[in-house]
């Protein structure tokens, strides 16, 4: 379960952020998650209730000086440990690792990203995927229904017994 150790805000929609068990922190903006929930539209256009961030229920969320008809405004630890994880690019070695993690072969990856083989081989020398082939990569990854229903196994080539 994700907790939190240290939140600070980032001008008016990011927060910078540290995960127990992690040296670094992460910059998380939350313009999205404000922008398309009702619970979060107050925080929107409000910079001075964005700014009283603070960590809550033992590292467990985050909360605002802000009632709702929900009650207090508060994100849960693992919902911010999500956005970060989203939001991180994914480099030519992070998307070798998804590879090999799956078992896909570069064709099966191919396939199953909807490009060609070649492009999957320039994705691994990349220092920054495109963010769709990223978001494909960790949902297919979350999500093995997902990933049977676009797996097709390449074929093997094999040569006759001598």
């Amino acid at each position: 379960m994700a907790r939190v150790t240290k939140v600070r805000p980032i001008g008016a929609r990011s927060l910078r952020v540290r995960f127990a068990g992690e040296r670094r922190e992460r910059e998380l903006d939350l313009t999205g998650l404000m922008a398309r929930s009702v619970h979060f539209a107050p925080l929107m256009h409000d910079a001075e209730a964005f700014a009283g961030a603070r960590i809550v229920e033992g590292g467990l969320g985050v909360a605002w000086p802000i009632r709702t008809k929900w009650g207090r405004l508060d994100v849960s630890a693992s919902t911010l440990a999500r956005i970060a994880e989203e939001q991180e690019p994914m480099t030519g070695d992070d998307f070798a690792r998804w590879r090999a993690a799956l078992g896909l072969s570069l064709t099966e990856a191919a396939k199953v990203l909807g490009v060609g083989r070649r492009t999957i081989m320039g994705y691994l020398k990349k220092d920054e995927l495109p963010a769709i082939v990223a978001i494909a990569c960790r949902a297919l990854a979350r999500d093995k229904s997902l990933l049977a229903a676009h797996y097709v196994p390449a074929n093997k080539i094999s040569r006759p017994a001598a």
